[in-house]
């Protein structure tokens, strides 16, 4: 095998220890491989090479690390794909200015308990009359305007665009698992995003749009994770839907894809919750308390990890951002059949889907996204 295949095949194996990506941005794994260097018929071996890895090689690999934080290599730093938005003297949550462009609205709204302003799309619904809410997480990088759920999954153009349902996707929550973090962080500043999105954005919501008692909460990678936790620990949400999230936080596999999602961000994990092993690591721990999904509606997916042709689309000759995503929806896949197992043990009704190829990016994410909304559409009609 060529020098270069060998040392990508490598790396791919460990690149979870490297960087961690998510849709068309993130960082490169085998930094020191030029994929131009492979030479004629390099990029269809290498792709060979990612294919043949086996689909339990995300787990071994992390998995005989354990709970040791191996370094991140100095390639693994990605930007934030913003600025956190600055320290706001505020009084109170609330409703702050609306701007509309096209099917949605972007309203800026204050936090009371991060201090701070926060940016929301919104998709209202074209119904007359109360409608339910949705509630949409983005993955790690969060943009602002517009989120990853109007640039990359156009939920302008989908199905529940004509259904009765306000869809609300808050942004600006940088690496931040939707959670409350036990410190500031350096970079990131205050992050109370489950309290604002629990205690705050709902009644800002009901102060705009015509409601009725019925809410839902979705996501994807980062996002579905931080949905299914909160469906799980709080009433107000009756359905949920999760593509490629990872739903625990104390095994291996979990901690490790946490971990370096926020370290390859800059910031820093136990700002979080504090040292792994911590009540709000273990209260985070959604495979732990499934339970608190019994009565809801719940939809969740993960692609095999096998390269198809909407992946070979979405990197083009990147082979290394491949590789990344190849190894990322793998250990998804590996997560979310264990968090199936705990859910059926349980007896905690639910629907999940296995799509037979895909890596970790927003083409796969939403291959099952209308087939989530309409399984849980019927919970919010009530």
């Amino acid at each position: 095998m060529d020098p270069a295949l060998r040392r990508l095949a490598a790396t791919t194996a460990g690149a979870l220890a490297v960087a961690l990506t998510i849709g068309s941005a993130g960082p490169a794994a085998a930094q020191d491989i030029d994929v131009s260097s492979l030479g004629e018929g390099g990029v269809e071996t290498a792709l060979e090479v990612i294919g043949s890895l086996p689909v339990g090689s995300t787990a071994g690999v992390i998995g005989s690390v354990g709970s040791a934080d191996f370094p991140l290599g100095t390639g693994s730093q990605t930007p934030l794909y913003g600025d956190p938005r600055p320290h706001k003297d505020v009084t109170a949550p609330g409703f702050v200015s609306k701007t509309e462009v096209g099917d949605y609205e972007y309203w800026v709204v204050d936090s009371f308990a991060m201090q701070r302003e926060v940016l929301v799309e919104v998709m209202p619904s074209k119904g007359e009359g109360p409608a339910p809410v949705l509630y949409l997480l983005d993955g790690v990088d969060s943009p602002e305007d517009p989120s990853g759920w109007r640039s990359m999954a156009r939920t302008d153009t989908r199905p529940l665009a004509d259904d009765n349902v306000h869809v609300v996707a808050p942004t600006g929550a940088y690496a931040s698992y939707w959670t409350d973090w036990k410190s500031d962080d350096p970079l990131l500043g205050n992050y109370k995003w489950e309290t604002f999105l629990t205690e705050e954005l709902p009644g800002i919501v009901e102060s705009q749009l015509q409601v009725t008692d019925k809410a839902a909460v979705g996501g994807v990678s980062m996002g579905g994770q931080a949905a299914m936790h909160l469906a799980a620990t709080y009433d107000m949400y009756d359905a949920v839907m999760s593509f490629s999230g990872n739903y625990s936080t104390m095994d291996p596999l979990g901690y490790q894809t946490l971990r370096m999602t926020v370290e390859t961000r800059g910031a820093d994990v136990q700002n979080m919750w504090g040292p792994h092993g911590s009540d709000q690591w273990r209260e985070n721990d959604t495979i732990s308390h499934v339970g608190g999904l019994d009565g809801k509606s719940v939809f969740f997916s993960a692609g095999s990890g096998v390269i198809g042709p909407e992946d070979l689309a979405v990197y083009g000759p990147d082979v290394q951002s491949l590789a990344v995503g190849v190894v990322l929806e793998r250990g998804v896949l590996e997560g979310t059949t264990a968090f199936e197992r705990a859910l059926t043990r349980s007896g905690v009704e639910h629907e999940v889907v296995y799509t037979p190829t895909g890596a970790h990016n927003w083409v796969n994410f939403m291959k099952n996204f209308d087939a989530g909304w309409d399984y849980i559409k019927p919970a919010l009609q009530g």
